[in-house]
């Protein structure tokens, strides 16, 4: 089994066959999308304070441009690892989510249902050619086995949070901690292990310490590795800081 509490840089399939059956209570993860397109608008956006918000939305960069993601693997190793009673909630594109229903049905999952992230303060659009802002992501939750785990009596799955437009900021497809706190304190309880197969820029691992959950966490880019585990030791020095 891994060591917890820490980020690996390996790809995540490697990662997670090392991690032990039945060992994780929930993992939540924000894979390549594998949608990103030059904009001719992005690049003739005039310059402010949304400009790089609105670039971030269009192109994710070389991460988003990888070879095929493979989400199928990804979805039936997750299923190996959870608990009974454990969730997978898999951030993914709008249009493409249904691969990974598909997917987490084919192994298994139950009680498949979406969840919405809308956001508070969308980016800005050319509103030449559209008048609707890209105002809300989803995700795909799933249950293995029977009794899971839900600290609410009722929930519509539809989380209102800001985009991260700060200088905190520097992964494209960057989620607020206040999101996945949410998340997190709903699907698991205070000592559990949370996996984050893309861990990306540490979000989960942040939103981890704030709730008292044990993370493990998987990423291959080097830059975004070293600036999470940065964003990590800042973190827990904040907590410990705040214990005296």
């Amino acid at each position: 089994m891994l060591e917890i509490d820490k980020i690996y840089q390996v790809d995540c399939l490697d990662g997670m066959s090392k991690i032990d059956d039945k060992s994780v209570s929930l993992i939540l993860t924000d894979p390549p999308y594998e949608i990103s397109r030059d904009s001719n608008y992005a690049k003739s956006a005039p310059i402010g304070k949304d400009t790089d918000r609105f670039r971030i939305s269009i192109d994710f960069g070389d991460w988003d441009k990888q070879e095929a993601f493979d989400i199928g693997s990804m979805i039936k190793e997750s299923y190996r690892c959870l608990k009974d009673g454990g969730y997978i909630v898999c951030f993914y594109d709008l249009w493409k989510i249904g691969v990974v229903k598909d997917a987490m049905i084919k192994v298994g999952f139950k009680q498949i249902r979406f969840i919405e992230w809308i956001k508070t303060n969308p980016v800005p659009i050319n509103s030449k050619t559209n008048y609707l802002t890209n105002a809300r992501e989803v995700a795909v939750c799933g249950v293995k086995g029977k009794n899971p785990i839900f600290n609410s009596e009722y929930d519509n799955g539809v989380y209102s949070f800001p985009i991260c437009c700060d200088k905190g900021r520097f992964h494209p497809t960057q989620k607020p901690v206040s999101l996945f706190r949410s998340i997190i304190n709903k699907h698991s309880c205070k000592g559990d292990i949370v996996l984050d197969c893309c861990i990306g820029s540490g979000t989960t691992a942040i939103a981890c310490i704030q709730e008292n959950r044990n993370f493990i966490g998987f990423e291959t880019n080097r830059e975004f590795y070293d600036k999470a585990n940065k964003r990590i030791e800042n973190e827990l020095m904040i907590k410990q800081d705040s214990l005296f």
